[in-house]
Parts: C-alpha cells; structure tokens; sequence
C-alpha cells in the first residue's frame, strides 16, 4: 500500500470515527485533516538541518502531506461529566518542532543498547544507523544509511518496541486502527 492509499484510508476512517466513553486517553474527533505537504525545497532544508538524507518513504509523505490537524477529545470512563478537549497536530511539524522533539533523541540515545536490540533483532544492521527523526509522541523514524529501510521505533525508556518495519507499516498502525 503506497502513502496516498493509507491518507486516502485514513480520511475515510476520520469521518467514520466513534466516540468511546469506556476509553481512557486522548480519542481523536470525526474533523481531522491532512495538512498539505511540503516543497522539494522544503524537505532539502529539513534534511541540513537534521544533518542527514530522510528515507524515501518519508521525503514521499512529506511531499503528500506533512502533518494531520486533530481535534482530540478526552472522557473519563469513570466521570462521564469529565471532559477535556485539545487541538494539536498528530505529527511533530519541522522545523517548528525541531528542539522541541529533541528530548526523544536523548532518550533514544540514553537506551541504544536497548534500541540497537531491537532492530537487529528484526533484521537490522545497527552499524548503518544515521539519525532518527521523532515523529509522533515516542515514536521515531530510524535512518539508515539505505534510504529504502525505514523502520519506526517506539521508545519509553528502555521499553522500546519495533512499531513499524518500515514507515508505511507505521503509518498503517498509526492511522488506520483508529
């Protein structure tokens, strides 16, 4: 499934979401929209300033949209009365977020042991490792030096697990489970 197929799947899923009041967390609401993507310009400023060539799979997303606007509501299962409401975007919005996301890589890289695990574990080549590019909340984009591989991690500590082997699997995970 190419990056247009799982936004065109996701838009679809957006309208056909179902509030749950037996949820704890952060539900996102039936209006979130994809924000149009970026210039090749754009995506070639991002890269100097993260210091290294982005995947593909990710100059492709960043090309069809950069970000997913979201209205996200909260219901406590146990108060129905208790509700909170909050509007972010679903991804970290470079370069605005850049400093912002960094505490992600510091966490990554206070657990590499662990990191470095886990993607070998899956097949990896961890000596080939250039960065990573956080993405959402814990999860980040692993960089290797073949622009074909992008695996995406999701790190809390040194509990970090595989989330996708590549990023369209991720983005799969992420966007149409909901």
């Amino acid at each position: 499934m190419t990056i247009k197929e799982i936004k065109y799947k996701a838009e679809k899923n957006f309208k056909r979401i179902e509030l749950r009041d037996d949820v704890y967390g952060f539900q996102i609401l039936p209006d979130a929209k994809f924000i149009k993507g970026i210039s090749q310009k754009e995506i070639d400023q991002l890269q100097l300033r993260f210091g290294f060539d982005f995947p593909w799979d990710y100059r492709e997303m960043l090309l069809i949209f950069s970000n997913i606007e979201t209205n996200l509501i909260s219901i406590n299962p146990e108060d129905k009365s208790d509700i909170e409401y909050a509007h972010e975007n679903f991804f970290h919005q470079y370069p605005e977020d850049y400093e912002k996301s960094r505490w992600l890589i510091n966490e990554i890289n206070e657990n590499k042991f662990e990191a470095e695990s886990v993607l070998s574990g899956a097949g990896f080549d961890v000596s080939k490792i250039v960065g990573y590019i956080p993405m959402y909340n814990h999860r980040a984009l692993v960089v290797f030096e073949d622009k074909y591989l992008s695996p995406v991690i999701s790190v809390w500590g040194a509990d970090i697990i595989l989330f996708g082997n590549n990023l369209r699997e991720y983005l799969k995970n992420e966007l149409l489970r909901i």
